[in-house]
């Protein structure tokens, strides 16, 4: 007998561990499409589909962006920011996406060609995350702002006129591998923004990314292996 109500507990403990587990499946699902709804808002806010949840333009521009934040540089591309900058200046704004460690020391001083394209690019920053949480899909504005990190800009910038990689070394505290990981990453997003410039036709900005593209490609960063 206390054989049988011992398994019979344990049929019952099941039951209600099946039942809680279920609650909390359908309690995630909810919160899921709670979620998608916002995220749907959103975009529609921003421009990046119709009422009707018809992919636009904007959107088609933000889908071949995979290795940076594709709506805050497709909000740049649309406001024309990068039409007025260098192929210098543009590269090095685009490095702030790409580079994701904490450095020890603190934000480098830029001059006022790059410190003027990052203060537009936070600024359009800043409109994303407002309109994210006025769409109820809460979004710390300053870790967003944050997240897009300015400490390899003037790094970027000197190696786009022709720094040798032993003088970018000493300009920052990152390690090599890091540099090099950064740098890659970074020409892979240069040939998406072509892409990207290229569906909405606009000729001089995807050559702009090509020729960023061109300058940063060489000597070791690119390197097939780094033991030749």
């Amino acid at each position: 007998a206390q054989l049988f109500t011992s398994y019979q507990r344990k049929v019952e403990t099941q039951t209600q561990l099946k039942d809680v587990q279920r609650k909390v499946i359908d309690a995630q699902s909810a919160v899921q499409l709670d979620e998608l709804k916002c995220r749907k808002r959103v975009l529609r806010r921003l421009g990046y589909t119709t009422a009707e949840d018809v992919i636009t333009m904007k959107g088609r521009v933000a889908c071949e962006i995979t290795s940076g934040d594709e709506l805050l540089l497709t909000e740049l591309m649309f406001h024309g920011v990068f039409n007025d900058l260098t192929t210098e200046q543009t590269v090095s704004l685009l490095s702030c996406f790409v580079f994701q460690e904490k450095t020890k020391n603190e934000p480098p001083q830029l001059q006022d060609d790059l410190a003027a394209p990052l203060r537009i690019m936070q600024e359009s920053a800043r409109k994303i995350a407002q309109t994210s949480n006025e769409c109820k899909l809460q979004m710390n504005e300053e870790e967003y702002v944050e997240s897009f990190r300015p400490e390899l800009m003037d790094v970027v910038n000197a190696w786009c006129r022709g720094a040798k990689f032993s003088q970018i070394c000493r300009m920052t505290d990152v390690f090599e591998g890091s540099l090099i990981r950064a740098f890659r990453r970074l020409e892979e997003l240069l040939r998406q923004m072509c892409q990207a410039a290229k569906a909405i036709g606009n000729v001089d900005l995807e050559n702009k990314f090509a020729d960023g593209s061109v300058k940063i490609k060489r000597d070791i960063i690119f390197a097939a292996s780094l033991y030749l």
